[in-house]
């Protein structure tokens, strides 16, 4: 089987694009747009889906029955999709027509409820209520939480690991229009499926008043979110734009003339206005372009790192904390246990191997307490690197304990 195209497949099968992909996704298909190729194996699980749920045709046999006369189920037109159907994708409904009576036939009997039978169906649907409650109540005391889909648990998680209250679902929306926006094709047939894919995001159709609008070919390469709020989104997109000439080409004895699509890469700042509407999203007016700000700090910007070294501790003294400090890191990437020890703040990290001792300072705090400056040497898969570290040094009895880490220099003037 040869590879298809989202959008393709779609119009074979008969459907809306976006339903198409909204199916895709579901099926944990990686598509943002419906540009995206499919394998083998997902055109025959979409096919196949689609196959089985496609009722909107059926045709039963007439068979005599004695006493009534049945009609054909009638196939009833199905309505048109509306084109923001990225969200959610509603069943084909079917209408059957009634069945008609004969003009000798009699209405059908129906059988009466005792007052018996009906107290004894009330008082069991009393009963499965009280003891499906039970069981609920038991299952959310030993931890159970009822969800409506994975999806929104999946997202509480990862907001709550993140601490920032981001909303996902609508960065994950806002990634597909970012996709779709910037693939623009050079095959003009291509292109209007492409210019109503990104309409599709706009639900309405927005007022424009200007000199003309063109795009030029284009493809998506990547982007990142820079920001995100309740109603506008920023994005750092990366993407090929397409210069597009005409060269003379000869075929035969006759001259014709063809387009020539040249692509060099543009980053640019592209914000978009969004609204959340109950649980769904649209793109609420025109995004637009910024460029890009220099992220880079300057020299006269940042403070000087330097060392401190005003303690002025003993030799003997700094010798013993030296032996100490190398004790902490050597347990660090070692020793979970001796670490818990003689330190707080810092986590076993078997990842790494301490290697030396490079440079310390120990500032004198008064009585036992020091202040440590230090660098390390340490070793990982990507070889050896240096790593800083502030903190205090108590010594307790005849041992020290450290405390307060911070993985950086203290600030200051060169020396």
């Amino acid at each position: 089987m040869s590879k298809i195209k989202i959008l393709d497949l779609a119009n074979k099968l008969g459907v809306e694009r976006k339903e198409l992909l909204a199916k895709a996704q579901e099926f944990g298909i990686s598509a943002k747009s419906t540009t995206k190729t499919l394998s083998d194996a997902e055109v025959l699980k979409l096919e196949n889906f689609y196959k089985k749920s496609d009722t909107s045709e059926v045709i039963e046999k007439e068979e005599p029955v004695v006493g009534t006369k049945v009609s054909k189920t009638t196939e009833i037109p199905e309505k048109k999709k509306s084109k923001f159907s990225i969200l959610s994708a509603k069943p084909k409904k079917e209408k059957t027509e009634m069945l008609r009576m004969l003009p000798n036939e009699k209405p059908p009997k129906f059988k009466r409820m005792s007052a018996k039978q009906g107290g004894a169906l009330v008082v069991g649907g009393v009963g499965f209520l009280i003891l499906s409650n039970v069981v609920l109540f038991g299952l959310m005391a030993s931890g159970y939480r009822p969800t409506h889909k994975i999806i929104y648990q999946e997202v509480s998680a990862t907001q709550k690991a993140s601490g920032n209250g981001l909303d996902l679902q609508a960065k994950n929306y806002l990634d597909g229009f970012v996709q779709t926006y910037f693939t623009f094709p050079e095959d003009e047939k291509d292109q209007e499926t492409a210019v109503k894919d990104v309409n599709a995001y706009f639900v309405q159709n927005l007022p424009v008043i200007s000199q003309g609008i063109q795009r030029t070919p284009s493809k998506f390469e990547g982007a990142v979110m820079m920001s995100l709020t309740d109603n506008e989104a920023t994005y750092k997109v990366t993407y090929s734009a397409g210069e597009v000439t005409t060269k003379e080409v000869k075929k035969g004895k006759d001259t014709t003339k063809e387009n020539v699509v040249k692509y060099h890469d543009e980053t640019t700042l592209f914000t978009i206005p969004y609204q959340k509407v109950g649980s769904a999203y649209y793109i609420s007016d025109e995004p637009y372009f910024s460029s890009v700000p220099d992220l880079q700090a300057t020299e006269n910007q940042v403070p000087t790192k330097t060392w401190s070294d005003s303690g002025k501790t003993s030799d003997s003294v700094k010798k013993d904390l030296d032996k100490f400090t190398k004790s902490l890191f050597t347990a660090y990437t070692t020793d979970g246990d001796t670490l818990k020890l003689i330190s707080k703040g810092l986590s076993l990290n078997k990842g790494q191997e301490f290697k030396s001792l490079d440079q310390a300072t120990y500032e004198s705090k008064g009585g036992d307490k020091y202040h440590a400056v230090v660098q390390i040497t340490m070793k990982n898969a990507l070889g050896t690197h240096v790593e800083n570290y502030q903190f205090t040094i108590e010594k307790q009895k005849q041992s020290y304990f450290a405390t307060d880490f911070k993985h950086t220099l203290p600030e200051g003037k060169k020396e």
